[in-house]
């Protein structure tokens, strides 16, 4: 009686996915840190904002909703524009998060 109920999520999916909560969690610490402040009194409050819709996005591609896979690409575009104008920029600023869209993108017809 107490069966798991099975999912059609694709295992890159989960993985894509976990790894997408993984990269936003390492996020949370540098809202606290000193070096997000020298970028500048707004910086904190905009990583802080990127961690909450950065899970949202990724809880939607979880659900295998295509407005999850949606918001998270124009998150990524929005953070990589927030990235070069501070000069902040590093190739994981585009790696990680084209890696979970790329494997998003490749299942976005199963998705609702």
């Amino acid at each position: 009686m107490n069966q798991l109920k099975e999912t059609d999520r694709p295992p890159a999916i989960t993985f894509g996915s976990t790894v997408g909560f993984v990269w936003a969690s390492l996020s949370i610490p540098l809202i606290f840190h000193s070096v997000s402040k020298s970028v500048g009194n707004w910086y904190p409050p905009y990583l802080a904002f990127s961690v909450v819709v950065s899970f949202v996005a990724i809880f939607g591609i979880w659900l295998m909703k295509k407005w999850g896979f949606y918001t998270y690409v124009a998150f990524i575009i929005l953070n990589q524009i927030v990235v070069l104008s501070t000069d902040t920029w590093s190739l994981f600023s585009i790696l990680v998060p084209a890696i979970v869209a790329g494997i998003t993108f490749t299942h976005l017809k199963k998705m609702s």
